[in-house]
């Protein structure tokens, strides 16, 4: 599934991306349940407690929650249309599809030979969604910010000490579209902070679940700055796979579901006020941020 946080009237709800349209399950469980007998009161109490408005609790659901979403997507799309069910992506408010990981794990060096360092952490203050603003603060150094496109990898489940074999997949919920927007004046010099300014983790469109995607290493990132392409790169370039950063950062904290870890891009390039920076992956959406600069 194509799994979506997005606003309506005025209150953030969880949904799926099915074609082009959105589907919001939330509503599509209550009609779905009473339109089996269900009273109204009763449908709305079980639904929020199968389908959680929060995309990290829908996470630590599993399987189970899976299976119910996927029931009130074919009842959606098979004729609740009428009903409001269903709305096309620019009439809604998309925001980051995982508002309030329980953390970012901020990785790199997986197209690089050398050994994958240690991780760093993005703050929540930096985590946006599509149309968002990347907002260029007061403070960044002379040579100014660049962006990274990177695949972004969802933990479906708790985990520690994860091994560093294909039973790490197991612990795989999905992917995202991930931009580590860097300063890259304080990256050369050292600098504290060069990836945590606010703004700085545009995450999206959506969260697409790991069956979708057979087979991360046969992806091809792009991004466009201004509607222009500026890198291009396949995924089956990754000299270091997925259980290798799970296995390196579980070694340090145990990883709770809802946990996005970045895995790092070679490709970069410069942004500046004024910028229109799309990032694209093979089955993962394109995301697309304006670039500004802090009033």
């Amino acid at each position: 599934m194509k799994l979506v946080t997005f606003v309506k009237k005025g209150v953030r709800r969880v949904g799926c991306l099915r074609g082009d349209k959105v589907v919001d399950l939330g509503s599509a469980r209550i009609l779905q349940l009473t339109s089996s007998g269900l009273s109204e009161q009763d449908a709305v109490t079980t639904a929020s407690t199968e389908i959680p408005e929060c995309m990290t609790s829908v996470i630590q659901g599993g399987e189970r929650t899976l299976a119910v979403m996927r029931d009130c997507e074919s009842f959606a799309i098979a004729g609740a249309e009428e009903a409001g069910l269903v709305e096309r992506p620019e009439a809604l408010k998309l925001l980051t599809p995982i508002p309030k990981p329980p953390v970012i794990l901020n990785m790199g060096n997986a197209y690089r030979p050398q050994p994958l360092g240690d991780f760093t952490f993005k703050p929540l203050t930096g985590l946006i969604g599509p149309e968002d603003p990347i907002v260029i603060p007061r403070e960044i150094s002379d040579f100014g910010a660049c962006y990274e496109c990177e695949i972004g990898v969802v933990i479906g489940k708790r985990g520690r000490r994860i091994p560093n074999d294909d039973t790490a997949y197991e612990y795989v919920y999905g992917y995202v579209v991930y931009n580590d927007v860097t300063d890259y004046g304080k990256q050369i010099s050292g600098t504290f902070g060069s990836k945590l300014h606010d703004t700085f983790c545009p995450v999206g469109p959506w969260l697409v679940t790991r069956d979708e995607i057979s087979d991360p290493y046969d992806l091809v990132k792009r991004t466009w700055v201004n509607g222009m392409l500026a890198t291009e790169r396949k995924t089956a370039g990754m000299l270091h796979r997925i259980p290798e950063f799970l296995h390196l950062a579980s070694k340090t904290l145990t990883l709770l579901p809802g946990t996005i870890v970045s895995t790092g891009a070679p490709d970069t390039g410069r942004i500046m006020p004024g910028d229109v920076v799309e990032m694209e992956i093979t089955g993962l959406g394109r995301l697309r941020n304006p670039v500004v600069k802090e009033e």
